[in-house]
């Protein structure tokens, strides 16, 4: 059914009448046919057909499954006659869910088994009675084989169960085998008796037009006929949906009585032809051509073994038939997905969740009464907010009381009751795939609002990620309001919510609603305090209603309605036990139980059967019971708790197969009878549908990872079910074929042996179990999501820890696809899963590492190479530390990354060998890259419930701080220029922020609306950006200048000016019993102005600079810092400074209060002090910067002080010893802004986009990586990484030697002519080579330290210098521009010039040769020499900034320069010629510092102020691949075999480069495991060479 244009706008509208049927992804056949003739034909299908059409399904996105309800199961086994009717109604279920064709017969020369009806309209009856008995006919047993059921209505008369009068038919024990016989006998001529009398009577009374021809049809049609005449006939649309293969055996009419014949026809005593059967199979034959197209037929010669794959022509016809079959249904698939293509709407996801809602209302509306109480009070919440602006409406109660009921009832007659131009959704959550998790449930809320209203669709970035989605959707309903269509939104049961994006906290849930706006909300009262949470934020009684019990009236009223709508009614007595029952317990859902048992009940139903139980959960229990009885207890029990265990719901085609991994249930299914195929065993499908159907009632259909599948329908079904079939060792047992099936482990061929006990002998087999294959991949963009989304579920709760390692959490493919399917985050998720069930160290470390990993996969834009190479440069610490599963992911990240390197890109890759990235388990918790601008404000709500970011990208930033990792929240914008301050109130619930918009903006919290606006001059903002609240959250007091601004927080009207100081105020706080507001100035002043008035209470005079630090402890004492280098403790209640605190020597730029107000903690240059308020004394002087500190902090344990400063470090101190625990490095710039709570400490600073997230409790601190301090940048390092030369911190003339392996300074080198001012080490690794201020170019031995020679003295001090490859010469630059060139072997002056250029020289390189010099300048011009001819050969233009670095090629041609800006340029030495110009972009950080030709000078490395590594094809000028490496490069060593770098922070790194190897990978190659190769396309990597790269002895192959 096409969705047209008109309906989908009523869809949306919330208009639920007209349906179109849900879309599908699955192929389900329901084959039909005779069995034992059909054998060869069914298993060539099973042998050669299914599996290529399930290969080509899955391709598809498809799931192939046939519905062969006649395999595997003998007629004993249904003695309840049901097998024909369930037989139809899978016919219809396969016309309902599949794509394309859903109905395959086959016919041969047999008509097949014409059972006599199970039931028979009572009316109906009596006439045949009646006749026969005209007849002469005995009709006693039809009186006592069909019962009239006086509970239908109509009435009908039911064939009874054949075990009601032959209890041993279906006992199988082989010491009842002669009772069973003889039952079997009995039932044999009883069924004679009434074939007899039923075909005689109904033929005359059609005769006599007592009946209909079709009335007469039903006692003598095929089971065979009966299906086709459902598939086929009966079908619109057959000749696209369904196909018939017709198999004649020649001759077969002249070999009756032969041994095979009876298999392939009719016969009657096996040696006569039943002509009757004969004659109707003619008759069904001759009616297919008219009514279908896809006929085929075959003609196929008779042998003695009937059809015999033997036979040539037979074996030719199974082929041929084989193929034609595969073609057919390959043809109506295909043709089906192309129809659906081309309609548009049904690639609209959220379309098809909305109608899978409106279909759930719609059933849930069915047969409702009563609860006029609760429309009552929606419609009365509904017309008091109409006009301004309210709160949601929740309605909450116990599981079972009927919310979903009366939700779906509230969408229903929303219109009538409100208006038809109301819009109404409605979600009722968990029962579809995109309404468990929030995210894709507000996705779809957006969507359809959008196109209710005809408002643009967010875009792709909003709707995926979360906390813009969130954003968003308050900010459309604003835009809604506006509109003249009223909104209403319907979120039913937010207990069955995911916990995924902390969605039990609800700040994803508007709180604040703006007029013609409505949202109502229903949930359980208890499950996750989902009620308590929203009785925090929406607090108003009036918004709460709790669901009663139903009264008795309502409970019969509603049981009448259900009765009437199956057309059935009970007896008296039957009706008096089921409300009996109900007034125990008087919930819809246990109404809804004791009505679908008493269903059954016939009228002559025995009393002692009519069983109810008087709760919900018994009523349950006495249901699963009363399946374990009629289907058998292992069946059941395993069936249930396969669908229990399900992390997501269970597909019918996976409980098949996985029913079919369970030798136990198969050991019990087949205990009486062996599987009709030695090679393969599996469940019959006729036992588990006849399960499904008696248990259809409680399960619901929905959508996971893509496929649809079944799920016990309400809460309690899933408690009880959970509680019968999986405690103790059951649930690892389910679990464990779950795991099996998601794996694979027993697909694609693979046979599984089993021992069965068959009628007491053991058969033994090892045969395949035909399950689905499980791939991760079905094809290049069709992911296998149920196998990602399940199967790490399933070895958790199997206890296969192992198996994880192995296969998904250790397993770098499973982890490359679950990132490509699902998200970084997602995969998290099922670490974090385990780790709550088990603490696996481990899973905690590549836990960790992913973390750390995520913002890099998030910003890069999830390129395959980063996680393998950022797992590389995790993990590598923890190498070789018995540690299996990191060890193994290690080698399978190199492994992908040559692989990866040689089968997609065939360009070079580099391979971290040694690493600075922090490790996983250390203080690094994660990194928050989402501004995109320097961060300078960091607030954290008294409570620390919120971190919130704001930067000069004009956004704040809100992180939820409950877990360890903060996440994202929401965006505010609204500010347009520059935020440079904040303050979270004291209530938790308000934020302010001021911004060079001249403007503070008052925002809350948990909805992230924009509260209030006030406008002030912010001029003062470059000098002094302060802000705070009223300890009472109703006032905010904004310094601007001399003045301080009191506004009041709710209307944003000025209270007061606070006006006396008379320079501009630099810092500020209130009292904490809100008494006061304290100011510090320029003025040296510290004024106390009343908070309530404004008065001027007080002055302190006794700094003699300026203030720069304010702080006021619990006892109302002020603690003050200024640039005269003291703190002061005031008292205000005395008016008097009781402490003066001296020891810092500088000003003092930071400051904090221990939590209990004894302690104080002061940051100045390049000291940290501690202070006792107490006693005014110091307690520890704490040094180990190199710069300002800015920020200081103190955990609330006091156990540790942490300080951030300028010179990029964060330093942690235990409090107790004042020892310096660590120096953690990662922010990369000086530390602006920080905040601590609890053991986390979040650092920010003005220079960088992003925020750090530390964990600095003292068990993190020993994941550490060496390092040294480069302060100055003078650094250099061997080409073996062994040692690095770094001018010393604090000491103008020495250089420290540090050995890279230690981590330790080995030597100092002084130079004692004067300041160092650059450094370079020699070549061969043995001297350093250091230039002072004072002209001296002095060589040192590396190894001891001593000096070996000097340069002869140059004119002016030494601002840079070149060594020339083979360390013969020496090119160096003065500060008087003069360029001097040495030969170092000979100590010889070479020459000196001053070249006639612009600006100040930067850079300068010379060849080997000495043929040619080239120096660059900030005037961004290069000059090359001609040293032979003593001239200059080119002046270079073209940088765009100032030069900062020169490197020449090994082969004299190339020169390649570098500035601060973002690009390079490689030029042609000999002619001056551009050859390429590069650029390295960068979002924040630009500049290149350092650059170096590869060995062979086929491509140039390059490095600088953006962190990453490049390197560049010098033959197209592209850049071939990247490393980002967290921090600015000084240092590239380009040597034979891998690079060595140095970065900003101190470390050193080896990367090894990988080239492709030289030769074509076959086509049937796979990267991983498997696995299709990843698109070329996909990289991002402009250009590659066509021809194939050689290997070059620059590059060391892994």
């Amino acid at each position: 059914m096409e969705v047209t244009a008109e309906m989908r706008s009523a869809l949306m509208k919330g208009c639920m009448t007209a349906l179109p049927p849900d879309k599908s992804n699955i192929v389900r056949i329901f084959m039909s046919s005779t069995f034992a003739d059909m054998a060869k034909e069914r298993n060539i299908l099973l042998q050669k057909a299914y599996p290529e059409l399930r290969e080509f399904c899955q391709k598809q996105g498809l799931d192939f499954q046939v519905m062969d309800m006649r395999w595997g199961v003998r007629d004993e086994v249904v003695a309840d006659h049901m097998t024909c009717a369930l037989c139809l109604m899978e016919i219809d279920t396969c016309k309902r869910l599949s794509v394309g064709p859903n109905f395959v017969a086959f016919l041969g020369n047999r008509y097949g088994y014409r059972p006599i009806p199970a039931k028979i309209d009572a009316e109906e009856l009596d006439i045949l009675v009646k006749k026969a008995s005209e007849l002469d006919m005995d009709t006693t047993v039809i009186k006592e084989w069909y019962l009239k059921d006086d509970n239908a209505v109509p009435a009908v008369c039911l064939l009874q169960p054949i075990t009601s009068k032959f209890k041993y038919y279906t006992d199988m024990e082989p010491a009842n085998e002669s009772l069973r016989q003889k039952d079997k006998e009995g039932w044999y001529q009883v069924t004679a008796q009434l074939e007899n009398i039923l075909r005689t009577a109904v033929k005359a009374a059609h005769k006599e037009g007592l009946v209909t021809e079709e009335q007469q049809h039903k006692y003598i049609k095929s089971v065979t006929e009966t299906e086709i005449n459902r598939g086929i006939i009966q079908s619109t649309d057959a000749n696209q949906r369904a196909v018939i293969f017709i198999r004649n055996l020649q001759n077969i009419e002249k070999h009756v009585g032969a041994d095979a014949v009876s298999a392939y026809l009719d016969l009657m005593d096996r040696e006569k032809l039943n002509e009757e059967s004969q004659r109707l199979l003619e008759d069904l034959k001759g009616k297919l051509p008219s009514k279908l197209k896809n006929v085929h037929q075959y003609e196929v010669e008779w042998t003695d073994k009937g059809v015999n794959e033997d036979v040539e022509s037979h074996a030719s016809y199974l082929e041929q038939f084989s193929d034609d079959f595969v073609a057919d249904l390959k043809a109506m698939i295909f043709k089906s997905l192309q129809s659906e293509s081309e309609q548009e709407q049904n690639d609209d996801w959220f379309l098809t969740e909305v109608i899978s809602h409106a279909r759930f209302c719609q059933a849930k509306c069915e047969s409702f009464c009563g609860r006029q109480e609760i429309f009552d009070a929606v419609n009365t919440y509904m017309k008091d907010t109409a006009k301004v602006n309210h709160q949601p409406f929740v309605i909450h109660g116990a599981s079972g009381s009927g919310k979903s009921s009366i939700m779906a009832m509230l969408a229903q007659n929303a219109a009538q009751t409100f208006g038809e131009n109301l819009a109404t959704i409605i979600r009722f959550l968990g029962t579809s795939p995109h309404s468990t998790l929030i995210h894709p449930v507000l996705q779809s809320l957006c969507l359809q609002i959008c196109e209710v209203y005809g408002i643009e669709s967010p875009a792709e970035r909003v709707l995926n990620n979360f906390a813009e989605i969130v954003q968003y959707l308050s900010t459309l309903l604003d835009k809604v309001s506006e509109k003249d269509r009223p909104l209403l939104i319907l979120l039913d049961s937010l207990d069955q919510l995911s916990s995924v994006d902390r969605a039990y906290s609800l700040t994803w849930l508007p709180k604040s609603l703006p007029p013609n706006v409505h949202i109502v909300v229903s949930t359980l009262p208890e499950e996750f305090d989902l009620l308590k949470t929203l009785k925090r934020t929406i607090r108003s009684d009036n918004s709460y209603i709790q669901v009663p019990t139903l009264s008795e009236q309502v409970g019969s009223e509603i049981l009448d309605t259900w009765l009437a709508r199956i057309q059935r009614c009970l007896t008296d007595k039957q009706r008096e036990v089921i409300l009996s029952a109900f007034s125990h317990c008087r919930q819809p859902l246990f109404l809804k139980l004791a009505f679908d048992e008493a269903r059954r009940w016939k009228s002559y139903t025995p009393e002692s059967e009519l069983r109810i139980a008087q709760s919900a959960r018994a009523a349950i229990n006495l249901l699963y019971e009363r399946l374990e009885v009629q289907h058998g207890t292992i069946f059941v029990s395993h069936t249930m708790g396969y669908i229990a265990a399900a992390r997501n719901g269970i597909a019918e085609h996976e409980l098949e197969d996985v029913l079919s991994l369970d030798d136990e249930v198969l050991d019990d299914v087949y205990q009486y009878w062996s599987p009709p195929n030695k090679d393969l065993v599996r469940i019959p499908p006729l036992i588990v549908t006849r399960l499904k159907y008696d248990i259809m009632e409680y399960l619901a259909e929905r959508q996971a990872d893509g496929k649809r599948v079944l799920q016990l329908f309400h809460r309690q079904f899933i408690e009880c079910a959970q509680e019968r079939y999986l405690a103790g060792d059951n649930s690892r047992a389910r679990h464990h074929i779950l795991a099996d099936f998601f794996l694979g482990t027993w697909s694609n061929g693979r046979r599984k042996e089993i021992t069965m006990d068959v009628n007491g002998k053991k058969e033994y087999y090892n045969a395949d179990r035909n399950v689905v294959p499980q791939p991760m991949k079905y094809d290049d963009n069709v992911f296998n999501r149920r196998k990602l989304n399940e199967v790490t579920f399933h070895l958790l709760h199997a206890g296969r820890m192992d198996d994880i390692f192995e296969h998904t959490l250790g397993n770098l493919n499973f982890m490359h696809n679950m990132i490509d399917a699902f998200s970084v985050k997602d995969l998290i998720e099922d670490y974090n899963m385990v780790l709550q069930v088990q603490d696996n160290l481990e899973i905690r470390l590549l836990r960790d590492a992913l973390r750390l990993i995520k913002p890099t996969l998030e910003f890069k834009g999830g390129v395959p190479s980063y996680l393998a190479l950022e797992l590389i440069g995790r993990l590598v610490p923890f190498q070789r530390q018995s540690r299996r599963a990191v060890d193994s992911l290690l080698e399978q990240s190199r492994t992908w990354c040559k692989k990866f390197c040689d089968r997609v890109t065939r360009r070079p890759f580099m391979l971290p060998h040694s690493t600075s990235n922090y490790p996983p388990g250390g203080p690094l918790r994660t990194t928050l890259a989402h501004h995109r601008a320097g961060i300078t404000s960091i607030a954290m709500t008294p409570d620390g419930g919120y971190m919130v970011t704001a930067a000069r990208d004009c956004t704040i930033r809100i992180y939820e701080n409950e877990s360890d990792v903060m996440e994202l929240e929401r965006t505010l914008t609204g500010h347009t220029a520059a935020i440079e301050v904040l303050s979270a109130a004291p209530n938790n619930e308000l934020l302010v922020s001021g911004s060079l918009d001249n403007t503070l903006k008052v925002w809350n919290l948990e909805t992230g609306r924009l509260v209030i606006t006030m406008e002030e001059d912010h001029a003062y903002y470059q000098q002094h950006a302060l802000l705070t609240t009223t300890m009472d959250s109703r006032k905010v007091v904004s310094p601007a200048g001399k003045l301080v601004n009191v506004w009041d927080i709710e209307s944003g009207k000025l209270q007061f000016t606070l006006k006396g100081h008379e320079g501009a105020v630099s810092c500020l706080a209130v009292s904490h019993n809100n008494q006061y507001i304290i100011t510090g100035a320029e003025d040296n002043t510290i004024k106390m102005w009343s908070t309530e008035t404004g008065e001027l209470k007080n002055t302190f005079s006794h700094h003699t600079d300026h203030l720069t630090c304010l702080r006021v402890t619990q006892d109302e004492r002020i603690v003050s810092g200024s640039k005269d280098t003291t703190l002061s403790v005031i008292d205000m209640e005395k008016g008097e400074v009781v402490h003066r605190l001296e020891g810092h020597s500088h000003p003092i730029y930071s400051l904090t209060i221990t939590s209990d107000g004894r302690y104080a903690v002061s940051g100045s240059d390049k000291v940290v002090k501690l202070w006792n308020l107490s006693e005014g004394k110091e307690v520890h002087h704490l040094q180990g910067h190199y710069g300002i500190v800015d920020c200081v902090g103190v955990t609330s344990d006091n156990k540790v002080i942490v300080s951030g400063a300028r010179d990029e470090h964060l330093n942690v101190w235990d409090f107790q010893s004042g020892q310096l625990i660590q120096t953690l490095d990662g922010q990369a710039a000086k530390i602006t802004a920080m905040e601590v709570t609890g053991y986390i400490v979040v650092t920010a600073s003005t220079d960088s986009y992003y925020t750090k997230v530390w964990d600095v409790e003292q068990s993190k601190m020993k994941m550490s990586t060496p390092r040294f301090i480069d302060k100055y940048g003078i650094v250099g390092v061997t080409s073996d990484a062994g040692y690095v030369v770094y001018k010393r911190e604090g000491s103008e003339n020495e250089v420290n030697l540090w050995n890279s392996k230690d981590g330790k300074d080995i030597r100092t080198i002084t130079d004692k002519d004067g300041s160092i001012t650059c450094l370079r080490i020699t070549h061969n690794n043995n001297c350093v080579v250091t230039g002072d201020e004072a002209g001296f170019i002095k060589l040192w031995n590396l190894n001891t330290g001593q000096f070996i020679r000097q340069l002869d003295q140059a004119s002016g001090g030494i601002r840079c210098f070149w060594i020339t490859r083979m360390d013969r010469y020496l090119v160096a630059v003065t500060d008087s521009n003069a360029v001097s060139a040495w030969d170092i072997d000979s100590m010889t002056l070479l020459w000196t010039r001053k070249p006639n250029c612009e600006g100040k020289i930067t850079c300068v390189t010379m060849t080997d040769d000495r043929k040619y010099t080239a120096v660059g300048t900030d005037e961004k011009q290069i000059l090359v020499f001609d040293n032979k001819l003593d001239k200059a050969a080119h002046i270079l233009v073209g940088h765009q900034s100032p030069l900062t670095c020169l490197s020449v090629s090994h082969n004299q041609k190339l020169l390649a320069s570098g500035s601060s800006g973002e690009t390079m340029r490689v030029w042609d030495l000999g002619t001056g010629r551009l050859v390429h110009e590069l650029y390295a972009k960068s979002p924040v950080f630009k500049g290149i510092v350092c650059l170096s030709f590869s060995h062979d000078d086929k491509y140039l490395l390059t490095g600088g102020h953006d962190r990453s590594l490049k390197m560049w094809d010098l033959e197209t000028g592209n850049m071939v691949t990247a490393q980002y490496v967290y921090a600015t490069i000084t240092n590239i060593v380009a040597n034979r075999d891998n690079i060595v770098l140095t970065t900003k922070l101190g470390y050193v790194i080896i990367e090894d480069i990988l080239l492709p190897s030289p030769r074509t990978p076959e086509p049937d190659e796979s990267l991983l495991g498997g696995q299709p190769d990843f698109e070329e396309a996909a990289q991002p990597v402009i250009k590659v060479r066509s021809r194939m790269m050689k290997k070059s002895h620059f590059c060391q192959i892994l």
